[in-house]
């Protein structure tokens, strides 16, 4: 056998095979980006469309019932009914004295009243417990613990 012989029988069937499947290679490539093509959907149509779908109005609670949640004065000692209340849990920040807090009554959790006002405005659950925060009879809007 010569080394011709050898090169023909696997050297043209090898160049065969690499030709071809550079051709199915180029082929799938021109149909891929002709599908994305045909499936592209311009980026204003798009932002518009799910524009279009977002409510318009916050889905928290309203104004009067936000307002109609307990506010307190917070003494020098900064005591509250429960030891764990002593930073607010949606701005992170620790209770200084005379800074105003607002309760969420059906579970006693404490925030500031400008946190949690704009919280609620947006949601209807407490931040903390998570529990559903419904329209209510208006509370005594003012308390204050100076102990």
């Amino acid at each position: 056998m010569k080394i011709s012989e050898v090169t023909f029988g696997t050297g043209l069937p090898a160049l065969f095979l690499l030709i071809c499947l550079a051709i199915y290679t180029r082929k799938k490539v021109n149909d891929h980006a002709q599908i994305q093509q045909q499936n592209h959907v311009p980026d204003d149509i798009l932002t518009t469309t799910i524009a279009q779908q977002l409510p318009v109005s916050a889905m928290g609670l309203d104004k009067l019932t936000i307002e109609s949640y307990p506010m307190t004065v917070l003494g020098e000692s900064k005591r509250l009914p429960k030891p764990c209340d002593a930073t607010c849990a949606i701005c992170l920040s620790e209770y200084k004295p005379s800074e105003t807090l607002r309760t969420i009554p059906e579970c006693n959790h404490y925030f500031h009243s400008d946190c949690i006002d704009e919280w609620l405005q947006l949601n209807t659950t407490c931040p903390v417990c998570r529990n559903l925060q419904e329209s209510t009879t208006p509370i005594p809007s003012s308390t204050s613990l100076n102990t």
